[in-house]
């Protein structure tokens, strides 16, 4: 597969847990977290793929891991008023352990 092609597949709508949680991710859902996990190895700072990347895992509930994402893209546009709201619904939502992320990344998202 040719990495410098944008990758534009789509996926279906998500399946509701029983509990009425958070959705059930279906193979489609991980073929693409795959995908955009790909891209984002190639082209860290490709907006558009960590955007999506990071309200994927926001949906299936993974706020921690999706606030990672989210001050990526901020990193590379820090006027991205979508990551700024990511931010602020995974701030909200994550547990204290995974707010470690911002803490031990930092470096990663360049001076401050």
């Amino acid at each position: 597969m040719n990495k410098s092609k944008r990758i534009t597949a789509k996926t279906e709508g998500p399946v509701e847990s029983p509990a009425g949680g958070h959705p059930v991710p279906n193979e489609k859902w991980i073929v693409r977290i795959g995908q955009l996990e790909d891209v984002l190895a190639v082209c860290p700072s490709d907006i558009l793929a960590g955007s999506e990347l990071a309200t994927l895992l926001e949906q299936l509930g993974q706020p921690g891991k999706a606030l990672c994402h989210w001050n990526a893209v901020l990193a590379c546009d820090p006027n991205s008023l979508k990551a700024r709201e990511g931010v602020a619904r995974c701030r909200q939502r994550a547990s204290p352990c995974s707010l470690d992320c911002e803490k031990n990344h930092a470096h990663d998202l360049g001076p401050s």
